[in-house]
């Protein structure tokens, strides 16, 4: 109980999302994007492994006494989102996912540290003062208010900062004890913090899907949204909410599958979330610079990449509407016009909005393959006269078993430490009772990535 509360209450202070750091919208587009992930992962099959047997639609309680902070955090969402247990405390598996999907920008300053540049390693830094002083005075106003953070942790390390209450290490824990837990009730808290810690590290690596958060562009993160003087953030941001909502947020596109956890945010090979969105678009405040239009025309590119053309369209920019630059698949990337012989680029609404039909569908891949990598441990149990349990890709680490009676309550039957590369885990005589076993590796895999595999099997009737 006390490790439950540390996850979820120690940080969960209720605040508002602070202006500068807002995500995609927390209970429309990334509750969507959990969602999908969910429904497209192993997380049904698991859920059932470990004696929930409804799976992602298994009632799972938090009772509010136990997490005070974080029913009032869910009390900021609207209960039409599908993230948000009754007065008891209770929800699907599916909604506590959402939920923490929803969460991960609460308090205020976590949402500073969902920001990540391949090309230079930083995170979240505070636009300089003479962006801020391009904006109006009310949003100045409201930027004050936010108290903007200097500098943020990257995305990749947040997600294995000690002081994130949602870190990875937090949703082994509890995956581990949902499985250990002596009562129904107590497995049931544990299964739901670890999928709220769960939906929040989805949340974080999604993130990486808005360009300016990858281009180290915050200042595209101070647009005014709407009449209120606190309504500030990303217009790509929000139109991918405004365009897909929640439910029609799209499934994912590929399977992705990465060997290490950080690669899914950045790797050698180019093939991290955050480097294809860094590479592929633009984002406002990196478009090539105006350029006149005399001589051989070649605007001066903020990033390498995307690379212009060899050639631009100059005639066809001359419109009053200009023309669109695409990528090989045909994607807008920007459109741009020529006006008093100076060449501009912009990314207008209807750019981003063919942006979003390829970029959603992929971060939801990339949070499938996210989800699926913390889940992929997965122990073998054959349990007759003794029980021996086996496991492939473990290195060094400890097994346990707990042995689940007529009543549903589990009690340990052994323990024992697992050295690297040993296929069998554990052999033990089997129990005089009991109508299940259950085995749980909590170590580190081959290539020393953290993990925690689970099996389960009937015990033979005696």
């Amino acid at each position: 109980m006390r490790l439950l509360s540390k996850v979820l209450a120690a940080a969960l202070l209720v605040g508002a999302v602070a202006p500068e750091a807002r995500a995609w919208e927390p209970e429309t587009t990334h509750g969507g994007l959990a969602e999908q992930a969910a429904l497209g992962s192993r997380l049904h099959k698991r859920l059932v492994t470990m004696g929930f047997t409804n799976g992602l639609f298994e009632p799972l309680t938090i009772p509010p006494a136990d997490a005070p902070a974080l029913m009032s955090a869910l009390k900021l969402l609207s209960p039409t989102h599908g993230a948000v247990p009754d007065a008891r405390g209770r929800q699907p598996a599916l909604g506590w996912i959402a939920a923490g999907a929803a969460l991960a920008d609460v308090p205020a300053a976590h949402g500073a540290n969902h920001f990540f540049d391949p090309d230079t390693g930083a995170g979240w830094r505070a636009p300089d003062r003479g962006l801020v002083d391009g904006i109006s005075d009310r949003v100045r106003e409201a930027v004050g208010r936010a108290k903007l953070p200097a500098r943020g942790v990257p995305a990749p390390d947040w997600v294995v900062a000690r002081d994130n209450p949602f870190n990875v290490d937090a949703f082994l824990g509890q995956y581990a004890k949902a499985v250990t837990a002596a009562t129904p009730g107590e497995r049931s808290r544990h299964m739901a913090a670890a999928l709220v810690a769960a939906g929040a590290i989805l949340h974080t690596l999604g993130d990486l899907g808005a360009p300016s958060r990858v281009r180290g562009d915050e200042a595209a993160h101070f647009d005014q949204l709407g009449a209120g003087p606190d309504d500030l953030g990303s217009r790509f941001e929000r139109i991918a909410a405004l365009a897909y909502g929640r439910l029609g947020v799209p499934p994912p596109s590929r399977v992705v599958t990465r060997t290490h956890l950080r690669d899914f945010f950045t790797a050698k090979d180019g093939g991290g979330l955050a480097d294809r969105v860094a590479h592929g678009y633009f984002s406002p405040n990196t478009l090539p610079t105006p350029t006149r239009i005399e001589g051989d025309v070649r605007p001066r590119l903020v990033r390498p990449r995307p690379a212009l053309p060899a050639r631009l369209n100059l005639m066809a920019a001359s419109r009053d509407e200009g023309t669109i630059l695409r990528d090989a698949n045909g994607t807008c990337l920007a459109r741009y016009r020529v006006t008093h012989s100076v060449l501009t680029f912009s990314i207008d609404d209807e750019c981003m909005l063919e942006q979003l039909a390829v970029i959603v569908p992929e971060v939801a891949a990339y949070e499938r393959g996210l989800l699926d990598f913390l889940l992929r441990g997965e122990l073998n149990i054959a349990a007759g006269a003794e029980i021996v349990v086996s496991g492939t890709g473990l290195g060094d680490g400890t097994v346990e078993l707990v042995v689940e009676d007529e009543r549903g309550v589990r009690t340990k039957l052994a323990s024992a430490p697992v050295a690297k590369a040993s296929e069998q885990l554990a052999s033990v005589a089997a129990p005089a009772a009991g109508a299940r076993v259950y085995a749980v590796f909590r170590g580190v895999d081959l290539l020393g990535e953290p993990i925690v595999a689970v099996g389960a099997a009937p015990l033979a009737a005696r």
